[in-house]
Formats: structure tokens, C-alpha cells, sequence
């Protein structure tokens, strides 16, 4: 089964489409998808690169599958944060998956396969411009 999700900067209105790897985190592909769709500001990385972020409160718990620090770009990772939250990470260039305690590991869950040169200098942005709503949804 292939899986889509797209990933919407609500102001921009600019989207991408990513391809789910059900194959190597079908956990928390599972667990992602009960919670969509889902709104919420999106932030650009304080350390992390090319990276923006939301949070998905009332995650139902984090899967160690599939776990990288050092995103490739255009990949989408979850990182677990604190009991039942997790950050959903889009790289949109070159970074790491890095906070204030130093390299974190999460779940490599995606990869952007449309869309990603539109997008990027929109997503670039938000570390100038600030915080943007963000919809991510299931692609039917």
C-alpha cells in the first residue's frame, strides 16, 4: 500500500505531496494517520537547517522505527518530545535533526515527491517572517 500525505503552508498556499514508507514505519504511519487531518502553527528550525516543525498533541505514543538524526531532504521525520506529543519535522534542505540537548533520533517517516521546489523557499521563510498555519492531510 502507498500512502500520501500533503502538507499545506496555509498562508503561502503552497503544498507538497510526500509518500508515506509504510514498509519501514507502518507504527507510526498507523498511529499519523488517526490524527489527521491535522492544523497547527509551523515553525522554522532554531538549529536544525532547512527545517520546519509542528506539534501533534495527544500523539498515541512514539515507535522507534525507521530512526535517523541526519535527515536527507526533503524527508519528514516524528520526534517524540514529551509524554504524548510529537514534532512532525519537514526538511526542506540540508539540516539535522538537532534541539537544545543536542542530536535527537526520530522516525523517518516520509519522503516529499511532489511539490518540494515551490515549497522550500515559502517554508524558508517562516525563520524570518515567523510562525505559519500548516494543514497536513491524507491524500485520497
Amino acid at each position: 500500500m502507498i500512502t500520501k500525505i500533503k502538507i499545506t503552508l496555509l498562508k503561502a498556499n503552497v503544498s507538497v505531496i510526500a509518500t508515506l514508507r509504510d514498509d519501514k514505519c507502518p507504527i507510526m504511519i498507523s498511529k499519523l494517520l488517526t490524527m489527521l487531518p491535522h492544523e497547527a502553527n509551523a515553525f522554522h528550525a532554531k538549529w536544525g537547517g532547512g527545517e520546519i516543525w509542528t506539534q501533534i498533541p495527544n500523539f498515541p505514543g512514539y515507535a522507534a522505527e525507521n530512526e535517523t538524526f541526519l535527515p536527507s531532504i526533503g524527508e519528514i521525520i516524528l520526534m517524540p518530545l514529551r509524554d504524548n506529543l510529537i514534532a512532525f519535522d519537514l526538511w526542506y534542505d540540508r539540516g539535522w535533526a538537532v534541539g537544545s540537548k543536542g542530536l535527537m533520533n526520530g522516525a523517518c517517516v516520509g519522503i516529499v515527491t511532489e511539490g518540494l521546489e515551490q515549497f522550500a523557499p515559502e517554508a524558508e521563510k517562516l525563520s524570518s517572517e515567523g510562525s505559519q498555519k500548516i494543514r497536513i492531510e491524507i491524500v485520497k
